[in-house]
């Protein structure tokens, strides 16, 4: 969020971009085998393995995500709150539901009920603590939440650009 502050969104997203062009042909590289220093290993250790078919993928989602948002909304406040749904929101929640989720959701048992509702906390108080406006924030936490339960989307794509399209509504 600090080079969203400094730069504005317009600079903000070629900012985004500088970093996701290099890290598509970056992550090109450790596919096709190449040692790239410091990706291969950060990718070797913290990569899932069915995820090995776009190495980096969580993190070229997550930039791809925030790029699309921030060129929606256009506004600092709208993509902070996004990236706060996404990062903290989608974070808390796989680090709750992992270890401690027991309630398979009905329409996604890879998900609980657990972790999904510590993701919409966690996300609701931080985001109202950082807009001053708990309605706005509490909503856009469970327009994120909800997104984020869905099978078969990437969530960090697609937390971000529902969150800043349910802002830019609420906030019009």
């Amino acid at each position: 969020m600090v080079p969203l502050h400094l730069l504005g969104p317009i600079k903000f997203c070629l900012f985004l971009l500088a970093i996701l062009i290099p890290g598509l042909a970056v992550s090109a590289c450790v596919r096709r085998g190449i040692y790239v220093p410091l990706i291969t290993e950060l990718v070797e250790t913290f990569e899932r393995p069915e995820e090995m078919e776009l190495p980096g993928q969580g993190t070229l989602h997550f930039l791809t995500g925030v790029l699309v948002a921030t060129a929606i909304a256009r506004q600092v406040q709208i993509v902070d709150v996004a990236i706060i749904v996404l990062a903290v929101g989608d974070g808390v929640s796989t680090i709750v539901g992992v270890p401690f989720g027991r309630t398979p959701l009905p329409h996604n048992p890879d998900k609980s009920l657990e972790g999904s509702l510590a993701g919409f906390v966690s996300a609701a108080a931080l985001a109202s603590i950082w807009t001053r406006d708990p309605a706005a924030s509490v909503l856009a936490s469970l327009v994120g939440t909800a997104v984020e339960t869905l099978p078969a989307l990437n969530d960090n794509v697609t937390i971000p650009i529902a969150v800043s399209l349910f802002l830019l509504w609420w906030w019009s």
